[in-house]
């Protein structure tokens, strides 16, 4: 009998959570959609999907569980795999008319991740201890969070990359709003009240540090690759200026907050001014970041080698391996993934377009061989070195 209540439990709450995500995914779309190509809107759809399973299998399932004070394994396991899959299909049926973007897309998922993170922190406001609360707090905030996401992307067209920058703007505002009470030193109070300051600061920056990032991106022509350019520049400015005041010895933990704070936006300005000329595209992107990473362990192999023990020389040779390295990387990619400069403007008529054309390097392997070996029997004949059409 137990088992049979649990059981419509259960297929009632998974009716409630697919109803809720196909409802606010499947919903009419904005006009503003609809002056955009269609494989522009189709793009989303399988991050869209995924996010829904893990959300299913990761929060659903385990808090099903908690909720319902399941205590067998399997059975905890089972409720997981029964959210995982039940999500994918509601997810996957949802989605059949895709039509958001992945730019939307992003938003709409970082909203339900704020949801989430709401329905952490609501309960500590309130004190409690109940892991049910918890769980069921989360598992209420996130749909809630991911529809007023996609309520509030409705009126426009979101890129991708303007679409990194909110999130972007979002993740670090939180971030700072847990770092505002750690350096005015709450340390003095309660734990509880410690723990309600830092909880409604980290809530309070992160819709702050969306709503300024979307004002100062509006609208900007920033490519996807430019965007993690630029947020990898906000992360490398922290880094320095950490790095930077570990080279003072300070024991505090304190300042390197406070310049990595600095540092950060720092950075993201940088990162925004050098990627202002030239395309980025996504694989460039992360090979310029890869090449940060690679800068600065190829750079710390040469202390290592001597055996140094004093943290300062590897310090340095992280800013400056990881320096070099990014700058091999763009110098190493540059017109990779670019299109012709003479053809660059897609606007132009095909017609009005400027094509050059050099020979293969085949037809220069011929020629040098014909040039090395002069042979007596051929002729002169003309060969087309450079063609230009119009």
């Amino acid at each position: 009998m137990k088992n049979r209540f649990m059981f419509r439990k259960i297929i009632t709450l998974i009716c409630v959570v697919t109803f809720i995500f196909v409802h606010f995914v499947s919903e009419g779309y904005s006009q503003a959609e609809q002056n955009v190509s269609i494989e522009k809107q189709n793009e989303g759809r399988s991050l869209m999907i995924a996010s829904i399973f893990a959300y299913g299998i990761g929060l659903y399932g385990p808090g099903t569980a908690v909720l319902l004070d399941t205590d067998s394994a399997s059975q905890v396991t089972a409720l997981e795999f029964l959210f995982g899959g039940s999500a994918f299909a509601g997810g996957l049926m949802a989605t059949r008319d895709y039509r958001l973007g992945a730019g939307r897309t992003n938003l709409i998922l970082g909203s339900a991740w704020t949801g989430t993170l709401y329905g952490i922190g609501l309960p500590v406001l309130f004190e409690s201890e109940n892991p049910k609360v918890y769980f069921g707090s989360m598992m209420l905030t996130t749909p809630l969070g991911g529809y007023l996401g996609y309520k509030l992307t409705s009126h426009r067209w979101y890129e991708k990359g303007e679409s990194n920058m909110i999130t972007y703007g979002g993740a670090v505002g939180g971030l700072y709003g847990l770092a505002i009470p750690y350096l005015i030193n709450i340390e003095g109070l309660e734990d509880s009240t410690q723990a309600k300051i830092y909880t409604v600061s980290g809530l309070l920056g992160i819709p702050i540090g969306t709503v300024a990032s979307s004002k100062i991106f509006h609208n900007k022509p920033i490519s996807e690759g430019r965007s993690h350019l630029i947020n990898f520049g906000g992360v490398v400015g922290a880094y320095y200026a950490a790095g930077i005041t570990s080279l003072f010895d300070v024991e505090s933990s304190r300042p390197y907050v406070a310049t990595a704070m600095l540092g950060l936006p720092v950075g993201t300005y940088l990162g925004y001014k050098f990627t202002t000329k030239g395309e980025y595209t996504r694989g460039r992107s992360y090979l310029i970041q890869l090449g940060a990473v690679a800068g600065a362990l190829f750079a710390n192999g040469i202390p290592l080698l001597m055996e140094i023990e004093n943290h300062k020389p590897y310090v340095v040779a992280s800013i400056l391996g990881s320096a070099g390295g990014m700058w091999l990387a763009h110098q190493g990619t540059r017109g990779w993934g670019e299109k012709a400069p003479l053809a660059i403007n897609e606007h132009i008529p095909q017609s009005g377009k400027i094509k050059v054309q050099l020979p293969s390097v085949n037809e220069w392997f011929t020629l040098g061989l014909m040039t090395l070996r002069k042979p007596s029997y051929m002729a002169d004949i003309p060969v087309e070195l450079l063609r230009i059409s119009f």
